[in-house]
């Protein structure tokens, strides 16, 4: 089984890089960005990017290799709140399979609210709400030092009257040194194709990506440190100036290189208590004003185990006057056994 899912892995792969690139020299509109928004409290305190933390129900809708036996049959709900009315809901199971890997399904649902209808000259048309969602399936499998797994998504996109649906794929892979507390990952997220867009003959574009990672715990330090770089398919086009004066090309090589930066650090003080830290550079830029950024792109939270439950809570900080917070519970279905 092992070896013919690293076939089927690079077969997939490939052909996903050949329908993207192929769709990306057609003129498109970015879609289902919302994918990208860390909607549970792991990756919320870790900076927003990760792919080498594991032992998390969720973590492998970030990076599909990250499933793994320490979370199966532990059901998981995140509940995140955004600026401006914006309500998030996660869910999420992981189970083991047959043949010894590890099964995993989530839902991400994004509630934009209600918002104020008018027509062309103005006339209100009543209220409308927007919404959009993704349901991931995911599995992955150790083979050795190296942990491989895939996920399948459909992603919805609904605003007022208009829909758009699409199929996206994930590929990872990390490698776990055999003596040293040392994860290297490799991601590539959300290739894949449309299946329905809003305007008949319209052009969607994926956010697809290429991720890179690795994390490290020092022997009997109760520290484990991430670096997780992002945004290595050359889509530098995407990174946002508020300042409409600033000229692209001057903007330094180093800057373009820490906006794919992403940092972060776990706490392990004991067992049943995490703290997380995190800081993201293009976050701190892209909401940057002219009163200056305040605590915009770094992060934090916590998790901690009572009784038969863990309760986690993140917080992320995007500007001066605000940011976004996250807040998960999750339980082991073992432990409420009785036989």
């Amino acid at each position: 089984m092992g070896k013919y899912l690293k076939y089927l892995l690079v077969f997939c792969l490939g052909c996903l890089i050949m329908v993207q690139k192929k769709s990306d020299a057609q003129t498109s509109r970015s879609a289902y960005n919302f994918i990208d928004n860390p909607s549970f409290t792991k990756l919320a305190g870790l900076g927003g990017v990760n792919i080498t933390s594991g032992n998390d129900v969720l973590m492998f809708t970030s990076n599909p290799s990250l499933l793994d036996s320490a979370s199966i049959n532990t059901p998981a709900f995140h509940y995140l709140n955004f600026p401006g009315g914006i309500h998030v809901a996660t869910l999420g199971y992981n189970f083991q399979a047959v043949n010894g890997g590890v099964f995993g399904v989530a839902l991400q649902y994004f509630d934009y609210g209600n918002f104020e209808g008018f027509d062309a000259i103005g006339i209100p048309t009543g209220d409308f709400d927007a919404n959009e969602f993704s349901f991931v399936v995911g599995y992955a499998q150790q083979m050795g030092v190296f942990r491989y797994g895939t996920n399948i998504k459909i992603l919805g996109s609904v605003l007022e009257g208009y829909q758009a649906y699409a199929m996206a794929f994930d590929f990872g892979v990390n490698y776990h040194h055999p003596e040293k507390n040392l994860v290297l990952g490799l991601n590539v997220r959300n290739f894949g194709f449309n299946l329905s867009t809003y305007i008949e003959g319209q052009k969607l574009q994926l956010p697809s990506d290429v991720r890179i990672g690795g994390s490290f715990k020092p022997e009997h330090a109760p520290f484990r440190f991430h670096l997780t770089l992002r945004n290595l398919n050359g889509r530098e086009q995407d990174f946002f100036y508020p300042d409409p004066s600033v000229n692209r090309e001057n903007v330094s090589t180093f800057d373009k290189m820490f906006r794919r930066a992403v940092f972060g650090v776990e706490v392990l003080p004991s067992e049943n208590f995490t703290v997380r830290l995190g800081y993201n550079h293009l976050i701190r830029k892209e909401f940057g004003t002219s009163s200056g950024a305040g605590a915009g792109g770094f992060s934090g939270g916590f998790a901690f185990k009572v009784k038969k439950f863990e309760l986690s809570y993140s917080r992320m900080f995007y500007n001066i006057p605000g940011g976004s917070n996250v807040f998960g519970v999750s339980t082991s279905i073992n432990e409420w056994r009785t036989f």
